[in-house]
């Protein structure tokens, strides 16, 4: 694999955190955090981190929000070239309430400048393209986008649809995809039915398959995370971890599972490292752990109990 490049949102995550049960319209106490964030800007920043050549593309605004994802982003290796700073425009942002036990309660996405990615700025990216590399994206684009970029790649997809809403962007473009990684509501929103047991899983794998999506990676929680390629339809669980930050931790999976599944890695060896540098990331405050190499994923992966079910055999 030559190249990764990565199509997203880039943006500056601010979290707060509650003590204590959440209370509606009320000040409640809690820790706020600033982070760089961005499903996209976290891709590229993992693959950097497994020592991939990864470019980013996207937008910011010329403000401190934007300086500092550039800044960071050439400080741990990725390639920051077709990032475009854009005067009189808002770095994008994420505002999210998490309860005590860091799961998501509310939140607000500012992304209104990614609109400002275009096929003018997006053709000399998609044409720098060769066969051997990786293209990346996300749902954040508005859907003419999308289906551009899809018909002009002349090189394997792969996608991360972010949200039930959003995924209704990928349904178009399915046939073209290498690799896809929902989430189970995400799943649950394009196949049309819901998928709570192994059979209802091995069925959701089977119909992403029909639409010509060539490998699929299902993110179903503490249910563990189900593949589905060729024949193969697999189920790997393992024991439940008390995460420090929830955030990002889909997006480490997704690159270090692409990172080895382009260098010949088989499905078991692939996902268990993604679960391990989805771990480490639970375990670090950041959207995208500093300490994230490839001897970490070893350790990190010794730690876990994965456990394989043969789906086709449900």
């Amino acid at each position: 694999m030559s190249r990764f490049v990565v199509i997203g949102g880039a943006n500056v995550d601010i979290m707060g955190i509650a003590d204590h049960p959440l209370r509606p319209q009320d000040s409640n106490p809690g820790t706020i955090r600033t982070m760089l964030g961005g499903v996209g800007r976290n891709l590229a920043e993992n693959l950097a981190r497994l020592g991939e050549n990864v470019s980013l593309v996207s937008v910011v605004g010329d403000d401190s929000f934007g300086r500092w994802i550039l800044e960071q982003g050439q400080a741990c290796g990725v390639d920051m070239r077709w990032v475009q700073s854009l005067p009189d425009q808002r770095t994008s942002a994420f505002l999210a309430i998490l309860d005590p036990d860091h799961d998501l309660h509310s939140a607000i996405a500012d992304m209104t400048i990614l609109n400002q990615l275009d096929q003018a700025c997006l053709r000399p990216v998609l044409n720098s393209l060769q066969p051997e590399d990786l293209l990346l994206w996300d749902t954040n684009l508005n859907p003419e986008l999308i289906h551009w970029i899809a018909n002009q790649a002349p090189c394997p997809l792969a996608m991360d649809p972010l949200s039930a809403s959003k995924s209704e962007k990928a349904r178009p473009v399915l046939s073209r995809l290498t690799y896809f990684k929902p989430n189970r509501a995400e799943a649950e929103r394009l196949c049309g039915f819901a998928i709570p047991t192994p059979a209802k899983i091995r069925a959701a794998l089977d119909w992403f398959a029909k639409q010509g999506v060539e490998e699929t990676v299902l993110s179903l929680g503490a249910q563990g995370t189900a593949v589905g390629t060729g024949q193969q339809r697999l189920l790997m669980t393992l024991d439940p971890l008390e995460p420090v930050n929830t955030t990002g931790a889909g997006d480490c999976f997704f690159a270090v599972y692409v990172s080895l599944r382009t260098q010949g890695a088989s499905i078991a060896d692939a996902a268990e490292c993604a679960a391990a540098g989805a771990a480490l990331t639970l375990s670090d405050p950041l959207s995208v752990s500093p300490l994230l190499n490839r001897q970490a994923l070893t350790l990190w992966r010794s730690r876990l109990h994965c456990r394989w079910l043969d789906l086709n055999q449900v």
